[in-house]
């Protein structure tokens, strides 16, 4: 649901915070107050076409944030939220949008950039915005069917045909794979022998190029290690004069013979004579490793050579050798499969199908399950019309047969008569303005159970309604608000009387500068504006008048309780 809306520099708004309800909100105020600013502002944060007229007289750029409370999003928000690296904080999803003085726009959500596009879809996800044709998912030919669907029970099954659609897809991609040019396939396998030939002639073992680089450095500097290790050995054992297991043995008979004196040396004494012992290893360790150092005039040449074979392959075939060998499977694994290919092409063809018969018989019951229970909806939805002071209208599911797809067998489009004789046309090319609001809030009525927008929003809905209808409005709008939330924007008391919530606009004039503000309505303030909106003006007779419309409702709205409790 919408929490709170924050909106800065749009149009004749400097600052507005406001914060929604759950269940049922209206918005009054007189003509020209900043009713329709405020619906505006929202649709900017849900993707709208964004302009510079829009940003408020002096400011540099209009912003607007939207918060939302998402505990469980729908699938298709969630996976336009993966797709975007977005994760709900706290269950709350910002909606922010700005718009420059120059016209430049940008998008956010929880504070990461995203593209117009992907706003709108997310807010498409959040909220219907019916006075907007970009707002209205009904309007979408994938939401209708997926709203059928669903009103039919039929969601399992229409996952199973797409299932089986994409997998058939999946298969044919396969099989002309496989049926490409002979002779492409022909040169291919050539090829692949020859890389394949190239890489088991070489011999590769994993960690061979390390062994070969140490090699090659000792080769390489075996005159330098060949002096140095003698140099160290005759420091350590046979100088002359100043070796260090000489020095070493006059250390240890001095401490010897302190030890003799004040046993405390013994210690002393015990270091030394280690130290002797790993002098002496030490030097044997440098002897024995000179003698052993033979370089054969044809190794380094040979270790160079195979270097570069090593190295020619992996220009060839990949970063190491590890990744040579990875190369070496992966064409053999294809070779196999071109060899392999009539048995594959047949297998393929066999489960092509197995698959089409599997599909087409669970595409055909999908597509009797939709069209059984389209009569029974498009039923419902003009009854909910007429209730609705549309009494002309009529509704109809129409239904396109297509070849089979991921959508089954059918094509479907709501179409919509709003008055009586004129012909049936797609629900998306019905004019705009309170009318189309009441068929929206008549669909929306029907397909409440199925819905997953959470947040619906009217704009202009009791244009062209009174009396009684006004009442069985407002009655559709709470109890859609039983599970949705609903924002209302009217004029009629009768509609704002029921809201859990009611807010006005105002207009303002600060500094000889127009404004508009908006803010909620409790106690006697409510009862003034519900007077004022029945009588135009508030008067002790318009008064006693909304305090009885406001006491009515809430009457009603308890006894539905209480009746709920039992």
């Amino acid at each position: 649901m919408l929490e709170v809306v924050h909106i800065r520099d749009y149009a004749l708004i400097d600052t507005l915070d406001l914060e929604f309800q759950p269940g049922f909100n209206v918005i009054t105020g007189e003509t020209g107050a900043g009713k329709s600013v405020l619906v505006g502002a929202l649709g900017l944060a849900l993707g709208a076409r964004a302009s510079s007229d829009t940003v408020r007289t002096g400011a540099d750029r209009a912003t607007v944030e939207a918060a939302f409370r998402v505990d469980t999003p729908s699938p298709r928000l969630a996976m336009l939220l993966d797709e975007s690296d977005i994760a709900p904080d706290e269950s709350l999803l910002i909606l922010s949008r700005s718009v420059a003085a120059d016209g430049r726009s940008r998008a956010q959500v929880n504070g990461k950039m995203v593209t117009i596009s992907v706003l709108a879809a997310i807010g498409d996800e959040l909220v219907d915005l019916h006075g907007q044709h970009e707002h209205q998912s009904l309007l979408r030919a994938e939401c209708q069917l997926g709203l059928l669907d669903a009103y039919a029970e039929a969601e399992t099954g229409a996952r199973e045909v797409a299932d089986g659609a994409a997998r058939l897809n999946e298969l044919k991609r396969e099989i002309e794979a496989l049926e490409s040019d002979d002779r492409d396939r022909a040169r291919q396998s050539d090829f692949l022998r020859f890389e394949i030939n190239e890489i088991d002639n070489a011999s590769l073992t994993l960690g061979e190029e390390e062994e070969l680089r140490a090699r090659l450095r000792l080769i390489n500097h075996a005159e330098t290690i060949y002096t140095l290790a003698n140099t160290a050995y005759a420091a350590l054992y046979e100088s002359e004069s100043n070796a260090a297991i000489d020095a070493l043995d006059a250390a240890l008979t001095a401490l010897e013979e302190l030890e003799d004196i004040d046993e405390r040396f013994g210690e002393q004494r015990a270091q030394a004579s280690e130290a002797r012992a790993r002098v002496e290893n030490a030097a044997e360790e440098l002897r024995a490793y000179t003698s052993r150092m033979e370089f054969d005039p044809d190794e380094l040449d040979a270790v160079n050579a195979r270097l570069a074979l090593i190295g020619d392959l992996k220009r060839k075939y990949g970063a190491d050798i590890a990744a040579i060998l990875a190369h070496r499977e992966r064409a053999s694994a294809t070779l196999a499969s071109y060899d392999n290919r009539d048995e594959s092409l047949c297998a393929l063809k066999a489960e092509v199908d197995a698959t089409l018969r599997e599909t087409q018989k669970k595409a055909e019951a999908l597509s009797k399950r939709r069209k059984e229970a389209a009569s029974d909806m498009d039923a419902r939805v003009r009854e909910a019309l007429q209730s609705l002071d549309m009494r002309g209208a009529e509704f109809a599911t129409h239904f396109e047969a297509t070849p089979l797809c991921g959508n089954g067998l059918d094509k479907v489009t709501f179409m919509l008569s709003a008055n009586k004789g004129e012909p049936l046309k797609p629900l998306r090319q019905v004019a705009s303005g309170g009318e189309v609001s009441r068929i929206m809030l008549a669909l929306k009525a029907v397909f409440a159970a199925q819905d997953p927008v959470p947040t619906l929003i009217f704009d202009e809905i009791d244009a062209g309604v009174g009396g009684a209808t006004a009442r069985r409005v407002a009655e559709k709008m709470l109890l859609l608000s039983q599970k949705r939330q609903v924002i209302c924007i009217t004029h009629l008391p009768q509609i704002a009387a029921p809201a859990k919530a009611h807010y006005v606009a105002l207009k303002s004039l600060e500094s000889g500068r127009a404004g508009a503000q908006v803010k909620r309505l409790t106690g006697e303030q409510r009862e003034q504006e519900i007077a004022r909106l029945l009588d135009g003006s508030v008067s002790a007779v318009s008064l006693d008048h909304a305090r009885a419309l406001l006491a009515e409702f809430a009457s009603q709205t308890l006894t539905k309780r209480k009746g709920r409790k039992k």
